[in-house]
């Protein structure tokens, strides 16, 4: 009788350690030489996450990729490795998958359709921090296979911030590059430009950007940013089409690189990260205060309507 006692102990001790293990959170694994880094900057990611469908159907036109909650809970795994601020996503499979992306991080979001007649799909910006106002805007116009621009506002604790979205067309980047680049000069500074930028040569492609804003790979000299600019951001290739550009008079960058290597496997892209920090605070100055008359105060909510 006493030894069965102990068994089921035994049994309910090895229970309630599972379920124990089963709530336990999910543990950063952000790479420890940036560490040092968390709480003094802004981490910033960008991600193609190929409508949640990971690897599957390497060849297959998006239109036809099928997601999953377990393909897009290694989506959100990934992200969770580099613990960002602010995430742009391109591919997005539909607002579905952005809520359930922003609700398995505990960030707000906002998402905008590429009005594509093929499938829905779009942009979104995930944020830890309160997403006051957003628009779209086409940077590519075409009846089937247009192309637009996210652009919002995301209120800091001393500070606003623009942010801009894009996923470029394969071609069409005169176009596409021209139009991105008078996003940026008729919002209000600091902007920080995120995005899958598909760019066959990006060496002339860029060059326009440049002039506006600093490539947060190419001012970084680090393992990690070294890393970005020998593999690239896709699975397949060596290119970089996955870009992150801030403004050079707000912000300084930290570092820069990819998605740890266990993760990679998620997307057809890897994500990338930028940890950059704003000026002011290394100059003990407040940024200005300009920004554009909000048109709508939107309350703190999760999800910005």
């Amino acid at each position: 009788m006493i030894k069965g006692n102990y068994i089921h102990l035994f049994i309910f001790i090895i229970a309630i350690y599972l379920i124990a293990a089963a709530c336990k959170p999910i543990q950063s694994v952000r790479p420890p030489e940036n560490e040092v880094l968390k709480g003094s900057c802004l981490q910033l990611m960008t991600y193609n996450i190929r409508v949640g469908a990971g690897r599957d159907g390497l060849l297959t036109p998006v239109k036809y990729l099928n997601s999953s909650k377990s393909k897009l809970k290694k989506i959100a795994l990934a992200i969770m490795s580099l613990d960002p601020d602010i995430i742009g996503l391109q591919e997005v499979g539909g607002a579905a998958q952005a809520e359930f992306l922003a609700d398995s991080l505990g960030m707000n979001y906002v998402y905008l359709s590429h009005e594509d007649s093929r499938l829905e799909w779009g942009l979104a910006v995930l944020s830890r921090f309160k997403i006051t106002e957003y628009h779209g805007k086409f940077i590519r116009y075409d009846e089937k296979k247009p192309r637009v621009a996210l652009v919002c506002t995301i209120e800091l604790p001393d500070s606003t911030v623009t942010i801009i979205n894009v996923h470029f067309h394969l071609g069409d980047y005169d176009e596409q590059v021209e139009n991105t680049i008078g996003l940026i000069r008729n919002v209000t500074e600091p902007v920080i430009l995120m995005g899958d930028l598909n760019l066959i040569d990006p060496v002339d492609g860029l060059s326009p950007i440049k002039k506006n804003l600093i490539d947060t790979c190419e001012v970084v000299d680090s393992k990690f940013s070294q890393e970005a600019k020998e593999i690239g951001t896709h699975r397949f290739g060596s290119k970089r089409l996955d870009y992150i550009f801030v403004s050079p008079n707000y912000f300084s960058v930290l570092e820069a690189g990819l998605l740890p290597e266990e993760h990679r496997g998620a997307s057809d892209h890897i994500g990338y990260f930028a940890c950059v920090r704003p000026k002011h605070k290394e100059q003990g100055v407040n940024l200005p205060e300009e920004r554009s008359e909000l048109s709508a105060l939107l309350e703190a909510t999760r999800v910005v309507e």
